[in-house]
């Protein structure tokens, strides 16, 4: 009889488990669902620039505003905190302590650099071709490796340029936007007068491969795409578009526009000449523009785009791009991607990105429709340089390589290295991480 009982006992427990079971779904659908977003920084929230209440006021908005338009999804928490320099880490720590994270909140650079290839995040080309008219289609090749898409860019916009004294530039009679040879025809007028004509932050050694990525981009007349074949194994640093990116580098020191003693100047210095007027120009990215604001008192500058070079194959191509993005993690429930890809959608409204884009004071956004600074120099950049805005070469390199093109640069700047030599010396570099199966990335 005790054993009937129990017998009993035990089917009504599995058919209870069973009608549980069938039920689940639904129960989990009628509580709706909560979208878990992963910051590897704290950089990886809306709005970065912004102090932290104000920043936190914005994303509540924006996440208000999402669940009063999706029902389906009771909330979504956003975890982003730490520095940029453990980003990575702390991303790889959640996933190894099986946290939950249904999208991850990203920089380009850790997604082309380690996320795709540790296999965090899972392409989304298909998924975001509802919006992806929203969206800026250089912002979006921020974002694309080997033809998918991994991220929907959420993000002010990068680009590189020189900067120039319009007075000084007006007095010699220089035209603008100057070709190559205008340039190079303004150096010994520039020096006549006293000033360098253009002085590069040298001894900040990680800034010297934007000058490598400019010159690559028109000796290669397609950067991104020899550059992924030279991490394939297909093509050599050292071959001769290469090595012709070395040379067109070294043309500008032996025509007399790069100061060699860049070399011995960093940020601050380089800065500091400009704005006291010892230097006509200087090459950097649009992250130089609040400084310029602040220190330049005594004349106006200006903007141009890095010019073609003589005899180059290529057209011009700046290092820039969308900075900030949405990737959606591969391990995401399947359950969750519907209301993961709308909230990827809704972030790309014009409306919505406003929100968290314009108090950024953005030159460029990764978002149409969003009102941008309409200074000269915007209007100028967004003419000229936005359009032949591609990724940052290190965005895709190992670090060992980026390393090894700044002091390939510098050997050439400094006249220690032949353009061959500087190549072969990159190359050897990736043979050797080859050699001791650190390339291409095993985990």
């Amino acid at each position: 009889m005790l054993i009937r009982k129990l017998t009993v006992s035990r089917l009504m427990l599995a058919s209870a488990m069973t009608v549980l079971a069938a039920m689940s779904p639904s129960m989990a659908s009628a509580e709706g669902i909560t979208l878990k977003v992963f910051g590897g920084s704290a950089l990886n929230k809306l709005a970065p620039r912004q102090t932290p209440d104000v920043q936190k006021a914005i994303q509540d908005k924006v996440i208000a505003g999402f669940l009063a338009e999706h029902p389906e999804v009771k909330a979504v928490e956003w975890d982003a905190q730490g520095p940029q320099a453990n980003d990575v880490q702390r991303l790889m720590t959640a996933r190894l302590a099986n946290q939950e994270m249904d999208l991850i909140a990203c920089s380009a650079f850790y997604t082309n650099g380690a996320y795709v290839r540790r296999g965090l995040v899972r392409p989304i080309t298909k998924e975001i071709e509802a919006f992806s008219a929203n969206l800026d289609q250089p912002a979006i090749g921020a974002f694309t490796v080997r033809g998918e898409v991994y991220a929907v860019p959420i993000t002010t916009m990068s680009t590189s340029t020189i900067f120039y004294n319009k007075k000084l530039f007006a007095d010699l009679g220089i035209p603008v936007p100057p070709t190559y040879e205008d340039l190079k025809a303004a150096a010994p007028k520039l020096a006549a007068a006293g000033v360098i004509p253009l002085l590069h932050q040298g001894s900040n050694t990680p800034m010297w491969p934007m000058w490598y990525f400019e010159t690559f981009a028109q000796s290669s007349g397609d950067p991104i795409g020899r550059t992924t074949a030279i991490l394939d194994g297909k093509a050599k640093f050292n071959d001769p578009d290469g090595v012709a990116a070395f040379a067109l580098l070294k043309q500008w020191v032996d025509d007399g526009i790069l100061s060699k003693d860049s070399l011995a100047v960093d940020q601050d210095g380089m800065r500091s000449a400009f704005a006291s007027g010892k230097s006509a120009m200087y090459y950097g990215g649009t992250w130089e523009v609040p400084s310029l604001q602040e220190s330049v008192k005594d004349f106006e500058w200006g903007v141009f785009a890095f010019p073609k070079m003589p005899g180059t194959p290529g057209e011009p191509k700046h290092g820039g791009g969308a900075d900030n993005g949405m990737c959606m993690s591969a391990t995401i429930a399947p359950e969750k991607v519907d209301a993961a890809v709308a909230f990827m959608g809704y972030l790309t409204k014009p409306e919505v990105a406003t929100l968290y884009l314009e108090p950024e004071q953005p030159l460029a956004t990764s978002v149409k429709g969003v009102p941008v600074v309409e200074d000269a120099y915007a209007k100028d950049l967004r003419a000229s340089a936005f359009p032949n805005t591609v990724k940052f070469l290190d965005w895709v390199w190992p670090a060992e390589i980026a390393t090894a093109v700044s002091s390939s640069i510098a050997g050439v700047v400094g006249g220690q290295l032949t353009p061959q030599q500087a190549a072969d010396a990159v190359q050897a570099v990736y043979d050797d991480l080859v050699a001791q199966g650190n390339w291409p990335p095993q985990d």
